[in-house]
């Protein structure tokens, strides 16, 4: 950068009074002198801007605004920043750059502006430098150009589409080789009119636009058209920069080593950092941006959803990572905007929280820069009496996670499905259960008999209270009636000894044993059809396995409902590598095994290991309170760092991650990211066992790191070798000397101290339904 003070205004003034004279292109020629000046080398474009934005600040205090973050509305700002870069623009060319070579630039304009010759219609300038209203204005050009005409200039259109989307969507090789043969001038010129502030939109949103382009696409694979049946909600987003933007002036860049520090720092700043970054101020011109979309979308609830630049990456979706905030939006103006940017700070404050800064030490994204937009969406749904939610939400996979039944095929994918929000599908919530569908074969659950499946249903819903202004979660028969419209799709009526299908309408007292088994959706052979062909072809374009998230719109008709599918989320499926023709050693003496499981088996082999931690069912079902188990939580989390880089298992009764100290050890990603196997076996309770996680996101971290879930459930084939564990040594006082106290709840074997030499090896086996751990030399 040059210095100021040496001053040339004639230089200047000569430039501007050139250029007044060419009041319409006068934009396009300054476009062209600052390409000169990135492409020489005399300044950067990201120099360039940052000082744009410096001298326009310093512009707005000149002009008595003592707040310039709070009193200039969005369109004032941006004609403010216009002015500073035409201004700059005439300086930085009078000071670098040959008198003539203006006059050549104007030359070139006024030449491309004469009827086009097949010649004349070649780019000019370097797009990688452009700037994206040169790009826009080039880019229209060329879509608008006869067929034939436009054939010539494909490669220069395909260059500005490209360069487009690594600034506006996603620089991940993996999306820009997808998106720039489906994303046309247009479709980019659409996504930056809802686009606050400046930078990408994140990975979420971008992940969802792209599953949109491809649904869209007309492709003779296509088993249904699907764009007849898929959308996308109405979203805005708020650019990456802006995050920048909020921590500058609210002096939180002193927050952006945290993700260096060791975890016990981490964890012991964040309570604070929250409460900071939900009390921060805002630019002026987002909050003037964020009351226009309140305007629009009225008194419709509203979500804002982190969209990351590292979320949806290939190789790591950090899944679950980052907050997500419900904005029910039924207040007065200035309520739902308190509520909608206090919901955006909580967003750009979760990128500290421990959870995602010990996942990207884990995955080795730390040292990526992690700027945050965010994607605000209106919620899909309707309303019903004093509630609003969407009549049917879920997850679904391309490649089915798990098989428990040797018939299910992974490649015809996998649903996890409920009714109201989703949150109770991707999530571990507590006494519920979402209904598991293999879209292989979809009416073949995990469990049978009528007692198993009244127990493994959704108890419980996630709705917005219109009336309370607030998200709440409510017993399914306190808001699902006998008038519900989609009703019979949903629900079975309870006949005690049988669930009987919804053939008629019901009265209010039957409405009181409704189950939610989703039984006539599943069994739906065109609904089926519909999610497998969205999860086929997104896998087929994108060449790698997806996970979605999604709600569904049901319109009741015969022979089968109208169906609308609302795609919220596609992102990338990490998934642990297959490790085939595995064989389960048959001669092992009883005394060498360690643990069986027949049900819900994982594929593949645990060699090595050498600690077991294992939280006995019986102790923790008779901890005296709450504390005490919160407690045995945190102690798994330090013996998690403390066996670092040692093979161990951890071996715990119930959920592994439950919400509920009651259902499970309440542990987080960050507590278990070090072990090898996450078995859980049955709480100590009669008639309690543990929901499968498949689908949720603690199950894609598990996944994504290279951990096994391992249920232990009841049953032939299935035990766990106690009188070994308890037999052993606890090391766990030597380990943690002032967790001793905990030790008739935690146990820490270490097995070959114990057993001569031996190590504990795991064998699992899906298609078999076995898994094996036993002592090996």
């Amino acid at each position: 950068m040059i210095e100021h003070e040496i001053d040339f205004p004639g230089r200047v003034y000569g430039i501007q009074l050139k250029l007044a004279q060419y009041p319409i292109l006068a934009r396009k020629i300054r476009d062209r002198m600052r390409q000169e000046l990135f492409s020489k080398g005399i300044i950067t474009l990201k120099e360039f801007e940052a000082e744009v934005r410096q001298k326009a600040i310093l512009s707005q205090y000149r002009e008595g605004l003592h707040d310039p973050f709070g009193q200039e509305p969005e369109h004032v700002w941006n004609e403010r920043l216009a002015v500073v870069r035409d201004q700059l623009t005439d300086f930085y060319f009078a000071y670098n750059m040959p008198t003539d070579r203006l006059e050549e630039i104007i030359q070139s304009v006024l030449a491309s502006r004469a009827a086009p010759q097949d010649h004349d219609l070649a780019l000019t300038f370097n797009p990688e430098l452009a700037s994206w209203d040169l790009l826009f204005s080039q880019g229209q050009e060329y879509e608008a150009l006869a067929p034939e005409k436009r054939a010539a200039v494909q490669h220069h259109l395909r260059e500005i589409v490209v360069v487009l989307i690594k600034g506006m969507l996603s620089d991940q090789l993996e999306f820009v080789g997808v998106a720039k043969e489906l994303f046309t001038i247009r479709d980019l010129i659409d996504i930056r009119r809802r686009c606050i502030g400046r930078g990408k939109i994140g990975g979420k949103a971008a992940g969802m636009l792209l599953a949109q382009k491809i649904l869209e696409k007309a492709d003779p694979e296509d088993t249904l058209e699907l764009r007849q049946y898929v959308q996308i909600p109405d979203s805005y987003f708020i650019g990456a920069d802006v995050f920048y933007d909020f921590q500058l002036i609210n002096g939180f860049t002193r927050y952006m080593n945290q993700k260096y520090r060791p975890r016990e720092e981490i964890e012991a700043d964040y309570p604070h950092i929250r409460r900071a970054y939900i009390e921060g101020r805002f630019p002026g011109e987002i909050i003037y941006s964020l009351e226009r979309i309140l305007e629009r979308v009225g008194n419709t609830p509203l979500i804002v959803r982190s969209s990351s630049l590292l979320e949806v990456h290939f190789g790591a979706a950090l899944a679950g990572k980052y907050e997500s905030v419900f904005c029910p939006n039924q207040g007065t103006a200035q309520e739902n905007l308190s509520a909608l940017l206090n919901a955006v700070a909580r967003v750009y404050a979760s990128t500290l929280s421990p959870d995602a800064l010990l996942y990207r030490q884990r995955m080795g994204l730390v040292d990526y820069d992690e700027r945050m937009a965010v994607l605000i969406q209106k919620v899909e749904g309707m309303r019903y009496h004093k509630y609003f939610f969407p009549t049917v939400a879920g997850v679904g996979y391309s490649r089915n996670p798990f098989r428990w039944n040797p018939k299910i095929r992974r490649e015809d994918g996998f649903l996890r499905l409920v009714c109201g929000f989703g949150t109770r599908a991707v999530e571990r919530v507590a006494n519920d259960y979402p209904r598991i569908v293999a879209l292989s074969h979809p009416q073949l659950r995990p469990y049978v008999g009528v007692r198993e499946t009244r127990k493994y249903s959704q108890h419980f819903i996630d709705v917005v209270d219109i009336e309370a202004n607030a998200r709440v979660t409510l017993p399914v028969r306190d808001v699902i009636g006998d008038d519900y419209p989609a009703l019979r799709y949903l629900a079975s009526l309870d006949k005690g000894d049988y669930l009987a299908p919804i053939i008629s309408r019901l009265d209010a007292t039957d409405a009181r044993d409704l189950v939610l088994t989703f039984e006539q959706l599943t069994g739906d052979r065109h609904f089926v059809a519909l999610m497998q062909a969205i999860l086929k072809k997104l896998e087929r374009y994108l060449q790698w396995p997806v996970d979605i998230e999604f709600t569904v719109d049901i319109r009741p008709k015969y022979p089968h409902a109208d169906y609308t599918v609302h795609l919220l989320q596609c992102r990338p499926l990490v998934s642990q590598k297959q490790v085939k023709n595995i064989e389960i050693p048959d001669s092992i003496p009883e005394s060498q095994l360690i643990l069986k499981a027949s049900k819900l088996v994982p594929q593949g082999v645990v060699s090595k290991i050498r600690y077991i931690i294992y939280v006995d069912p019986k102790q923790y079902n008779e901890a005296p309170n709450y504390e005490t188990k919160f407690e045995i939580a945190r102690i798994i989390g330090r013996l998690n760092k403390r066996l670092e880089g040692e093979n161990f298992i951890l071996i715990g009764p119930g959920r592994w991650g439950s919400s509920d100290v009651d259902l499970g050890v309440k542990v987080t990603y960050a507590d278990i990211f070090n072990t090898k196997v996450l078995v859980e076996v049955p709480l100590y309770r009669e008639g309690s066992t543990a929901e499968p996680s498949y689908g949720t996101h603690f199950f894609q971290d598990l996944i994504e790191t290279g951990i096994f879930p391992l249920p232990i459930a009841p049953g032939p084939g299935a035990m766990l070798n106690t009188t070994f564990i308890n037999s052993a040594p606890n090391l766990l006082g030597e380990l943690l000397p002032d967790a001793a106290t905990y030790a008739p709840y935690i146990r820490v074997v270490d097995v070959p101290a114990f057993s001569k030499g031996r190590y504990l090896e795991i064998v699992m086996n899906d298609e078999q339904e076995r898994a094996v751990g036993y002592l090996k030399a």
